[in-house]
């Protein structure tokens, strides 16, 4: 989501208690992003509902997304891991 300052939020509370929360970096997601930094002050979650963050889904000590039904929240403030990323699929792909 695009709330990248802890007083700024794109999503409500319903999304997130219902939802496997996802993030690129859990510190900066946690406290960079108003969408899970507001939640977690108001006692809705707690940093512990954030299930896994980009090194947790590389590695592969977490599944991810387990069933079609499950509704998954990805929040990213944006890393430099991110940026070469997308730098190496652009290279690639020419």
């Amino acid at each position: 989501m695009g709330a990248f300052t802890p007083s700024m939020r794109e999503t409500d509370d319903e999304l997130v208690k219902l939802a496997s929360i996802f993030c690129d970096t859990r510190t900066g997601a946690l406290k960079e992003g108003g969408d899970l930094a507001i939640p977690i002050s108001q006692g809705v979650i707690s940093p512990d509902d954030v299930v896994a963050d980009l090194h947790d889904l590389t590695r592969g000590t977490h599944a991810g997304r387990t069933s079609s039904d499950e509704i998954t929240y990805f929040k990213s403030v944006g890393t430099a891991l991110e940026d070469l990323a997308g730098a190496i699929t652009v290279w690639q792909s020419r």
